[in-house]
């Protein structure tokens, strides 16, 4: 726990891929090629966007195939909490991993840069470092948070704030590094961690993430609570089995109020103002507060503004509205979308972004072949790290199909009727080997 944010930016192959980048992506503005090449765009390159690059370059090798992603480094949120519960062999080089080698070992091109418009009309993904052609567009650019519509009242100012003291911590980044750092100058006040309304990346992770705060609190000896304030009443992912580890785990540690809402925040006193909506409430809502060391404000998410810069049809918090049972745009047949965007009831997760651009991505390339198209369902596995001593965690997993006009999605919770319990210490093991995995199926 000793790492510093300077430490991470000193890793060797960090800066190495901080040059080689650029290095390695062509000049797409200026090549000449007698023979045109088909052009793929991708905009993001997580766990979406790099699998479609992947699993496309396989089906179509002479296509030109883009990524286009404005971080320097690949840097994966499922296992950080994880890091957060000092959970063992877990750092923060578990979570980064080299975009570089299989951007070489299947020949496509990495553009480190910033989107800033899209010109669908003549195919043109405008950046920060120049203007790139495509013929088919890949959307897969994540979240956003939406402080703005949460928080009404709060200037820019006050947010920037906010993301500076009280980081989110559900994008990985330089935001990661500073909710570990303000972990550890943890002295024993509290830690008050907000779960977000309406959909947000990886629904369990709020959840998830305060049993490692409060298993850090446990190991330190530390005299903290974990006060949980969330809109729902009950959690509203693995509701159970979060619930039995909140009681049976960490009785002494984590305190959930459910039926909350979170109304402001006073950064200088350290205190949060929320309201209680719940069985015994007024009818306007009970105003309570409660004091914090260190806050973790989640805040309620919307799809990435670049989804917004398509001009492309959207639903709800800005998601792509897509014909389904595709990933393509219903705006335009040229765009599609995968990942945390997309407009169906899917859980956003990095199992489903890996899941759709496999799809997808078979998809583009039957298109491309005048092939026909097939019809492939996505599945999802999320497990959920509640313990280490020893290790224990929870999972579910849904299964989806489509009827003709929509999507069914059932979902599936293991519980162990021997032990009584949900958490398990194979289930622990599962989320190392899926981890694992899942990056193999990606980068190598």
């Amino acid at each position: 726990m000793s790492i510093q944010r300077r430490d991470i930016l000193k890793l060797p192959f960090l800066m190495l891929g901080a040059t080689m980048i650029d290095g390695v992506a062509k000049d797409v503005e200026d090549s000449v090629s007698l023979k045109k090449k088909i052009k793929v765009v991708i905009v993001g390159g997580g766990f979406g966007g790099l699998t479609f690059a992947k699993k496309f370059k396989i089906l179509q090798k002479d296509v030109e195939v883009t990524v286009i992603d404005k971080n320097e480094i690949f840097m994966t949120g499922p296992m950080f909490n994880l890091l957060i519960g000092e959970v063992e062999n877990i750092s923060f080089n578990t979570i980064i991993h080299d975009r570089i080698k299989p951007a070489l070992k299947y020949n496509y091109n990495l553009l480190h840069a910033e989107v800033y418009d899209i010109n669908r009309v003549i195919k043109k993904v405008h950046t920060t470092k120049g203007v790139v052609d495509y013929d088919y567009l890949i959307l897969s650019p994540g979240i956003a948070y939406d402080y703005e519509k949460q928080f009404s009242s709060w200037d820019k100012t006050k947010i920037l704030r906010a993301k500076m003291e009280a980081p989110s911590a559900l994008i990985p980044g330089s935001e990661f590094v500073t909710l570990m750092e303000n972990l550890k100058n943890l002295k024993g006040g509290d830690i008050v961690l907000s779960v977000p309304l309406g959909d947000y990346r990886c629904p369990p992770a709020p959840y998830e993430r305060a049993c490692m705060f409060a298993q850090y609190i446990r190991n330190h000896k530390l005299k903290s609570k974990v006060i949980v304030i969330d809109n729902y009443s009950r959690p509203v992912s693995k509701t159970e089995a979060f619930e039995e580890a909140f009681r049976d785990v960490y009785p002494d540690i984590i305190d959930y109020r459910g039926d909350c809402t979170i109304e402001d925040v006073d950064f200088d006193a350290k205190k949060v103002i929320y309201s209680y909506w719940g069985k015994g409430s007024s009818d306007d809502g009970d105003t309570k507060e409660v004091k914090y060391e260190l806050l973790n404000l989640i805040a309620n998410n919307k799809a990435s503004e670049v989804i917004k810069m398509a001009k492309i049809k959207t639903l709800g918090w800005g998601s792509a509205k897509l014909k389904a049972p595709t990933y393509q745009s219903v705006t335009d047949e040229d765009i599609y979308v995968i990942g945390d965007c997309v407009g169906y009831a899917f859980p956003e997760s990095a199992q489903m972004a890996n899941s759709m651009a496999s799809i997808c991505a078979k998809h583009l390339s039957q298109r491309i072949n005048k092939e026909k198209i097939t019809s492939d369902m996505p599945g999802n596995i999320c497990i959920s790290m509640i313990d280490t001593n020893p290790d224990e965690a929870v999972s579910d997993s849904h299964n989806i199909d489509f009827n003709g006009k929509k999507f069914n999605v059932v979902r599936y919770m293991p519980y162990d009727k021997d032990t009584h319990k949900y958490r398990s210490n194979a289930l622990a093991q599962t989320l190392f080997a899926w981890y694992g995995g899942i990056m193999s199926n990606i980068l190598d």
